[in-house]
């Protein structure tokens, strides 16, 4: 909050803002303590009040503050920053059912790729099952290929190597015959040529680019279940993200 001309309200307000985040971030204002009266800072910052006010209720709204009546301010601590939810094609790469979103290219094990293994944090070599198909869901909205890479250690127990589509998804199979929990999802994209396999597949144009999400799923340790390639052609109106502005 920098560029205001010095000694102006507005420099005062984003001053005293940023001193009072750094205080509570640090501790000097610890969780469950009370904030300085209006008075106080008005003095302490040679600011009107109008102006005290204005930044504590900016505070307030951000959560690093709740009001309580008759006594003052409380302090909250440094807000959390939540994590936006996976976009929907996130979502149904790892949630829908096999069965009606799309079609089983096949289950094969394999030997991990060094990239593979890099993000699956296991040696290269070690068996991997690798579980392909196309999708044609509501929500991806394009045919997509995707590929799904899992220890084959971890797919012990699970439908993961059959060739018989699953009646629900990736994800949710693994949790619920592996009895893990998966906590995050990482996702990069790119784009790059297609390959001969992946034209055939989609039905793609020789040459075409293709859109490509890479689905890394964490548990609460950030370490990797399991990978997820996405692959498909990019969308005609392009791909249209909504994000909120406000914590």
């Amino acid at each position: 909050m920098t560029g205001m001309p010095a000694g102006s309200s507005s420099a005062k307000y984003a001053h005293i803002i940023d001193v009072l985040q750094e205080r509570i971030a640090r501790g000097t204002y610890p969780l469950g303590a009370m904030l300085p009266s209006e008075s106080q800072l008005v003095r302490e910052f040679g600011a009107s009040r109008s102006t005290v006010v204005r930044a504590l209720e900016y505070l307030r709204q951000r959560g690093y503050l709740e009001g309580v009546q008759g006594k003052g301010r409380l302090v909250l601590g440094a807000p959390t920053r939540r994590r936006p939810s996976p976009p929907a094609r996130t979502h149904e790469a790892l949630h829908a059912p096999e069965i009606g979103n799309g079609t089983l290219v096949g289950a094969v094990r394999t030997p991990a790729s060094e990239r593979i293994a890099k993000l699956l944090a296991i040696p290269a070599g070690r068996s991997v099952i690798a579980r392909r198909r196309i999708m044609h869901g509501d929500e991806v909205q394009w045919s997509a290929l995707s590929t799904v890479h899992l220890p084959a250690v971890a797919a012990v127990g699970t439908g993961f190597a059959a060739t018989d589509p699953l009646r629900e998804g990736v994800l949710d199979h693994l949790e619920r015959h592996r009895r893990l929990a998966a906590a995050d999802v990482v996702e990069r994209m790119s784009l790059r040529p297609a390959t001969v396999r992946e034209s055939t597949l989609l039905a793609l144009t020789p040459g075409s680019s293709v859109l490509t999400f890479l689905l890394v799923v964490r548990n609460a340790g950030a370490s990797p279940l399991l990978t997820v390639d996405l692959v498909g052609a990019p969308p005609p109106q392009g791909i249209e993200e909504l994000f909120s502005l406000r914590p």
